[in-house]
Parts: C-alpha cells; sequence; structure tokens
C-alpha cells in the first residue's frame, strides 16, 4: 500500500519542475513583466499619482464608473454616448477591491499591473513575427522604459486596457494562422470583443484582416475559415449585447455608442469645439474639443499663414440645441462642412488628420500639464524619428514577402490606424494604443535591414579583394 503523504511529495516534485521549466523557458518575459511592473507601480503611486491626476476625461470615465454602484441598469441617455467598455472596467476593479467609489489604489495597481502585461505580450508576438532573435528582447526593454505608454497608465483612460486587448487579441491571432488551433482562435476573439467595447475602432483591423485572409490565405495555409468564424463568435455576441443596452438607455438603434459622427464632425469641419445646449429638462449643455486641434488652432495663431493650420469651413466653435450624439444633426452639420468647403479641401483635412498621429500637437493629457509636457514631447520626437519612419516603410515592405505574412497582420493595424485617421480625425494619443506594433515593425527594419546591409558589404569586398597569385611549383 502507498504511503499518500510519498504521492502528495511526489506531485508537489512534478508540479515544481513543470512550473520551472516553464519559467526557465520563459525567462525574458517574466524579467520583462517585472521589470515593466516596477517602473509603472513607482510611476502610479510615487512620481505620478493617479488619484491626482482625475479631471476631464478621467472624471467623466471615474464619474460613469462610480454611477454602476447606484444601479446597473438604470436608463442614462448620455451613458450610451461612449463606449461602456472603460468604466465598466474602472468600477469592476473597484467593486472587487471593496464597495465604494473613488477607489484609486486598486485603480493605480491594475492599470500597473495591465501595462506590464502589454510589455510581456508584446515581446511574445514579436517572437511570432520577427526574422530575428534580437529583436523580442529589444522590443520589450524598449517599451518596459516607453514613457508615453508609462505615462497614460497614470490616468484613467482607454488607451492601456484598449491597448492590452488590441496586442493580445493579434498575439493569439497571429498563434491561430500559425498553428491552427481553436484555442488561439477563441482566445483572440475574446480579446477582440473586450477591445471593442473599449474603443470599437477595433473593428476596421476586423475589416483589413478579412479582406488580408480573401486575398493572402495561400500564404497562411492553417488560417482556416472556421477558424476565422469562431473568432467571429466572442465579438458578435458582445456586439449584440452591445446594441441591445444602447437601445436600453436611448430607445434608439446602434452598435455601441453615438460619438461616431460627432467625432466625424471635427474631421470634416475642422472646428476645435462642438457645444451642445439642453433641448429638454433632463439634458444638459454638453461641449467638448479634441486637443490636436485645438494645438494645432494655437500653431495657426503663432504662425499665420504657416501649413497646416486649424482652417475651419464654419465657425470654430459649433454649437447646436439638442443631445450632442444626435445623428441627424451631427450629419447635417457634416453633409454642410463637405458641400461648403468641397473635396479639394475634405482631402487636405484627410492628409492633416492622418499627420496629426505623429505631428503638430502634443499627447494630452500631459500636454495640459507644464511639468509633464516637456517630457511627452521629447518622447513624441523620439518615437517620430527613431520609429515613425522605419514602420511607415515596413508598411509597404511586408507586403511582398510571403515570409513575412505575421508582420503583415501588425502591419494591419496601422493600415486601419491610417485609415480611421483620414476619416475621422487623427492624434498621437489616438496612436498611443498602436505604438507597440510600431516599435516592433520599426526594430525588425533596424535589425534585419542592417543585417542585409552587413551581408551585402561583405559579399562586395569578397568580389572585389584581388586574387592571389598561386605560388610557384617546385
Amino acid at each position: 500500500m502507498t504511503d499518500p503523504r510519498s504521492d502528495a511529495g511526489s506531485i508537489a516534485r512534478r508540479v515544481l519542475v513543470a512550473v520551472g521549466r516553464w519559467a526557465f523557458e520563459h525567462r525574458w518575459f517574466l524579467v520583462l513583466v517585472v521589470a515593466a511592473l516596477v517602473v509603472r507601480l513607482h510611476w502610479n503611486f510615487v512620481v505620478h499619482p493617479l488619484e491626482d491626476y482625475v479631471y476631464s476625461d478621467m472624471r467623466g470615465y471615474m464619474r460613469r464608473a462610480n454611477d454602476l454602484f447606484n444601479g446597473w441598469w438604470e436608463p442614462r441617455e448620455y451613458d450610451a454616448f461612449y463606449p461602456y467598455g472603460t468604466h465598466v472596467f474602472l468600477y469592476a476593479i473597484q467593486a472587487v477591491a471593496g464597495d465604494e467609489p473613488n477607489n484609486y489604489a486598486p485603480i493605480a495597481f491594475v492599470y500597473a499591473l495591465l501595462g506590464s502585461l502589454l510589455v510581456g505580450i508584446a515581446y511574445l508576438l514579436a517572437r511570432r513575427v520577427s526574422h530575428s532573435t534580437l529583436v523580442p528582447p529589444l522590443v520589450g526593454l524598449v517599451l518596459v522604459f516607453y514613457y508615453p505608454l508609462i505615462s497614460l497608465g497614470g490616468y484613467t483612460l482607454s488607451e492601456i486596457p484598449f491597448s492590452f486587448c488590441l496586442v493580445s487579441s493579434t498575439f493569439f491571432l497571429v498563434r491561430m494562422a500559425q498553428d491552427g488551433r481553436s484555442r488561439d482562435a477563441w482566445a483572440a476573439g475574446t480579446f477582440a470583443a473586450l477591445g471593442f467595447v473599449i474603443r470599437p475602432q477595433i473593428l476596421a483591423s476586423i475589416g483589413l484582416l478579412g479582406l488580408f485572409w480573401l486575398v493572402a490565405r495561400r500564404w497562411l495555409p492553417r488560417l482556416r475559415l472556421t477558424l476565422m468564424l469562431q473568432a467571429l463568435v466572442p465579438l458578435l455576441l458582445i456586439a449584440g449585447f452591445s446594441a441591445y443596452r444602447l437601445h436600453h438607455h436611448t430607445g434608439r438603434m446602434g452598435l455601441i455608442s453615438e460619438n461616431g459622427k460627432f467625432n466625424q464632425v471635427f474631421g470634416r469641419c475642422h472646428n476645435n469645439k462642438i457645444k451642445a445646449l439642453p433641448d429638454t429638462p433632463s439634458r444638459r449643455i454638453t461641449s467638448f474639443g479634441p486637443p490636436p486641434l485645438i494645438q494645432l488652432e494655437k500653431r495657426e495663431a503663432k504662425m499665420p499663414g504657416a501649413w497646416p493650420g486649424l482652417d475651419p469651413t464654419r465657425e470654430r466653435e459649433i454649437v447646436y440645441r439638442g443631445y450632442i450624439g444626435d445623428s441627424e444633426i451631427l450629419g447635417e452639420i457634416i453633409d454642410g462642412c463637405v458641400e461648403q468647403s468641397g473635396w479639394a479641401k475634405q482631402v487636405e483635412y484627410s492628409l492633416v488628420n492622418a499627420m496629426l498621429l505623429w505631428r503638430y500637437n502634443i499627447m494630452w493629457p500631459d500636454s495640459g500639464k507644464s511639468f509633464w509636457r516637456e517630457h511627452v514631447k521629447t518622447w513624441g520626437m523620439i518615437h517620430t524619428t527613431a520609429f515613425a519612419v522605419p514602420a511607415l516603410l515596413a508598411l509597404f515592405a511586408v507586403f511582398l514577402r510571403r515570409r513575412a505574412a505575421g508582420l503583415s497582420i501588425v502591419a494591419l493595424h496601422l493600415w486601419a490606424l491610417l485609415i480611421i485617421a483620414v476619416m475621422i480625425l487623427g492624434g498621437i494619443r489616438f496612436r498611443s494604443p498602436y505604438d507597440p506594433f510600431i516599435v516592433i515593425m520599426a526594430l525588425e527594419v533596424y535589425v534585419v535591414g542592417s543585417a542585409w546591409l552587413v551581408g551585402l558589404a561583405v559579399r562586395f569586398m569578397r568580389k572585389t579583394r584581388p586574387n592571389q597569385p598561386k605560388a610557384a611549383s617546385s
């Protein structure tokens, strides 16, 4: 008869061996995640206490999160104006940690943890798509100390949760394409669905992926239609619930939120503010201005005649009476701006919108605080010069190589980002969740390009080296 204690000890040893083996195999991942967590905890609790920066958009997210403590399902029209993922996430953190709103310590910790896991998952993605063993650890090291993402993790905003979902979904999607496993399809779809409720712009990437699969499925024989359909299931389920939720809050039909046309007004009219005046006692004065266009107006004031400037089609502040998300009113404003400006001006607006992803604005909220403005401005220049240019060049190159199918999937997100900016509006903060993809592609260009140049130089030197005379025979 066997001794139960010896059996338990044997099981414990096997578990420890398995854990040790996993930790050794994933040592870089663990080192990067721990390093990133230390940096972000220090930032959120010591350098930049999250609770000291709850204003403007951050206050709006927290207000909607705290409202959930008073009732989950009471119809509130304004709650359907924004996607609900971020404020529900903030509520969930506080609800798990206790039963009181405005509990910022657990939020600061979870945002730091999420930011560190983002670094780790970006490293794992780079391992999957890169053609060099040097690129993945370099990606991790850059992102551990990458200030824009550290900074955004110190605010109760949507960027870090969305970036985590976006990069995680892409990692499982690439793994699904390379290995052909159903579990990766479900994981990719689940993270995409979570990203959708935070920022529905992820649908642009999903649409481009579908087109890419139709054109390049011979490059990815394991990316079968059945896997694609499995990945869509979580997204369709959450989209159906989101449409029902919007109808519950407003009585109107829609997908997830009503701020899409509102944002499009800025892109098509290039005004810097919209103010909606109440038309019923239950509504309030609501106004908003996108920081990139506000900064573009300031640039225009400092340098009259310089291009690009704000150059609005109508007044700089558009005011109307009604609900801020009224699609009929907003649609009429958009149509009026397009008709008044002409298509040539609309093309110019689209170009400027895309340029705003990298230039002519400083990332908000840091841009509004003098102490942090210079830090984020410096990092904006670093990103533009060191990462943006090679990544944009790689947008075309990766589609020319069959071996770069994984990188092509990564590049689809940047194409989606550009399309959204052209059609709606751009800005550095809007781009920041996609920065892990940009870093991966830029470092791939640097490392693989350098190796190619070295190989080319070696071959050239061999060809130009003079032939040595043969020794005379005796």
